[in-house]
């Protein structure tokens, strides 16, 4: 079979916006202004454009404790069916996102959109893509979203924002849309197309983002980055990194964690280049010259954002450095796509090293860590600050 005839454009800045981006092409979906398929972009914005999210989750089993960083850029983060429903039903694209508790049903489910052309967007646990090299331990507890755009034989072949597409066995990819329950082997596929409103659909998610991102949640909204940078600094809350990560055990996890889910995971500067590609696309089809300045700002916070996630892993700590460096190679070689993530290897068993060695003696004393944290502080209230302020510049170009 291979790759569905249709499905022709791969990769992307970030998985849910880059998987629908790439299915709806793969689907016949055009832009009214272009006649061209939908930029990841225009997708992006549409749908609500960007959000904020931290969470520190700590898990108890097997006599330790695992703690996971969530760290989300996007509208909507954890609520992936209302921004993906929310965008569709503004360019006139209807889905349906089918849900089978049994794993048998749900290979069937997904087989027969294969046989029909159709690539489908499905939700998998991140840990089980062998590509992602994620360790044992984090199974269950990270969610994921990717496209399924064809079969090799005994293989699947998966779009999950590199170049090519990578081959996982049935049955693997089957463990990785069953693990989290709640999921329910779920996917989403293009039913229907009509005629789109597109001056409609940029206000429309002009406004969900304003509405949401005014939102005083400091868990899903901006407020959550100010409670992050306070967190660093705080010695009293359960949840304050002095408390947790002081001593210096388990804090070169958590930076990893926080580098990766800052400058890895997602592009474009936490999302905001990306947004500002959306408000230059978007002032051309408005005519609204107010979008241009807000993409100025969000291309500021874009930087903003480089320079946090260097930030937390100083070049002048020298596993720190390495680590760095080792970990912008081996998303590069996934970024190619096929089996090239197969040749990072040595980039892993680096990896592992430089965490053994940091394991062995953190290579910051309690002062350095306390500067450290400070650094990340300030970091994130002028983040704050700034994301606040490109806010308001939004508001008063939409209206």
């Amino acid at each position: 079979m291979g790759t569905i005839r249709s499905y022709t454009r791969f990769g992307g800045a970030y998985a849910e916006t880059a998987a629908l981006t790439n299915v709806l092409a793969a689907a016949g979906v055009r832009a009214p202004h272009t006649g061209q398929p939908f930029s990841e972009a225009m997708i992006f914005g549409i749908g609500g454009g960007p959000g904020a999210g931290y969470i520190l989750w700590e898990f108890q089993g097997n006599n330790h404790s695992t703690k996971v960083l969530v760290l989300a850029f996007q509208h909507l983060w954890q609520y992936p069916m209302r921004f993906y429903q929310g965008l569709c039903d503004r360019i006139g694209v209807t889905i349906s996102m089918p849900e089978t508790g049994s794993r048998k049903a749900a290979g069937e489910m997904l087989q027969a959109a294969l046989a029909q052309g159709k690539g489908a967007a499905a939700w998998v646990d991140r840990a089980h893509m062998p590509y992602l090299h994620l360790p044992e331990m984090l199974k269950g507890h990270i969610g994921h979203i990717v496209a399924v755009c064809g079969r090799d034989g005994g293989y699947m072949l998966i779009d999950d924002r590199a170049a090519a597409p990578f081959r996982m066995g049935e049955g693997e990819l089957a463990d990785a849309r069953g693990r989290i329950t709640s999921y329910k082997n779920r996917l989403l596929l293009v039913e229907g197309i009509s005629n789109c409103d597109l001056p409609g659909a940029i206000q429309g998610g002009l406004r969900a983002c304003v509405e949401h991102l005014s939102s005083p949640s400091d868990s899903f909204s901006l407020p959550a980055i100010r409670k992050w940078g306070k967190m660093m600094t705080d010695t009293k809350n359960s949840k304050g990194w002095p408390r947790l990560f002081g001593d210096g055990r388990g804090l070169f996890s958590m930076l990893r964690s926080a580098f990766e889910g800052t400058a890895l995971n997602v592009g474009e500067g936490g999302l905001r280049g990306l947004y500002a590609r959306f408000l230059e696309e978007a002032a051309g089809v408005a005519g609204n010259a107010g979008l241009r300045s807000a993409a100025d700002q969000y291309r500021g916070l874009a930087q903003r954002w480089e320079a946090f996630a260097e930030a937390v892993l100083p070049d002048e700590v020298e596993p720190f450095a390495e680590a760095k460096g080792l970990l912008r190679r081996r998303h590069a070689a996934i970024l190619m796509g096929g089996e090239a993530w197969r040749g990072s290897q040595a980039e892993n068993e680096a990896l592992e090293a430089v965490h053994a060695r940091v394991k062995q003696e953190f290579p910051l004393d309690e002062a350095g860590v306390k500067r450290l944290f400070e650094g990340m502080q300030g970091h994130l209230m002028g983040l704050y600050a700034a994301e606040t302020a490109a806010l308001e510049g939004l508001r008063e170009a939409v209206g």
